[in-house]
């Protein structure tokens, strides 16, 4: 074996295979083809002489010497992350980029706020917004800091809770189902479909409520309830203010989630991260009563 068959990227093939369950998830996440993925999987197997994967009509599943390679890639992934966060940990510039991750619904209401403030007090920092349903992984460095509607903020991260965004259901103001229809259709993303007070609400008031429709955008589901396609849990501070919309049978009670500001450990030393945290956390707690909307 020669020391080209050490190379990284070999590694970093089998560990995305293997996290993917295949060629089409590891093509998507090393971002190309996946007759490159084929073709390279089958070079370092010869290479090495060994195979790493079970080619299953479901799937691939590593042998068990690919999933002892996988392990081992997984761990040196973390470590290089690691070192590159507690570097970036120790930079005291004010200048620089910061990356914050945030849900559409969150970056609309709050980001406004938080804009102006930001850029008038630090112009040499370049801020950048992710926006996304998903909680953006703080240990992969996918951002630096994330602003998030949770009840249950992972453990691996520092923050503070803000406010709490209160929901309710909303139907358009003509809906054809009706208020008093105990099978309305429902639109949801799963995550505030499966929030315990909303969960129990439905559950005792529209016990027959059908789910017909599912969007990862809290701001098209929105829409999609004042075009008149069911009825939907939104924040409060959101649909009121819609002449479009209505309140949605009885009011709930305990329907709320908390906005957290969240930055990884090795992170929150880093200045132009504690700039940024440092404004968020004043301009967001200044709204917490609108958006608490009780």
């Amino acid at each position: 074996m020669n020391a080209q068959n050490y190379e990284w990227d070999n590694l970093r093939l089998v560990l995305a295979i293997a996290r993917g369950g295949g060629v089409t998830g590891a093509a998507r996440a090393l971002r190309v083809h996946h007759a490159t993925i084929l073709r390279r999987l089958d070079t370092f197997e010869q290479q090495i002489g060994v195979r790493l994967f079970e080619r299953l009509p479901r799937g691939y599943t590593p042998t068990a010497d690919g999933e002892e390679l996988a392990t081992i890639a997984q761990r040196i992934e973390e470590d290089v992350i690691g070192a590159y966060r507690r570097v970036a940990g120790k930079d005291l510039r004010l200048s620089g980029t910061v990356r914050c991750a945030t849900a559409d619904y969150v970056a609309h209401l709050v980001m406004p706020s938080i804009f102006p403030v930001f850029r008038t007090h630090y112009p040499d920092i370049e801020l950048e917004i992710a926006v996304s349903p998903d909680f953006a992984s703080l240990t992969k460095r996918d951002a630096d800091i994330a602003i998030r509607p949770t009840n249950d903020p992972p453990e691996t991260l520092v923050g503070t809770r803000l406010a709490g965004i209160g929901f309710g259901a909303y139907a358009s103001i003509d809906y054809a189902g009706g208020d008093d229809n105990d099978s309305p259709l429902w639109i949801g993303p799963d995550e505030l479909l499966t929030h315990g007070s909303a969960s129990r609400w439905r559950e005792r008031h529209y016990p027959n409520a059908v789910v017909r429709t599912r969007i990862n955008s809290l701001l098209v589901i929105r829409d999609a309830v004042r075009a008149g396609l069911g009825v939907a849990f939104l924040p409060k501070v959101l649909a009121d203010a819609d002449s479009g919309l209505m309140r949605f049978g009885p009011d709930i009670e305990g329907l709320q989630l908390g906005l957290w500001l969240l930055t990884h450990p090795d992170l929150q030393s880093t200045q132009r991260v504690k700039a940024f945290l440092r404004v968020a956390s004043e301009q967001i707690q200044a709204m917490a009563t609108d958006l608490a909307a009780e």
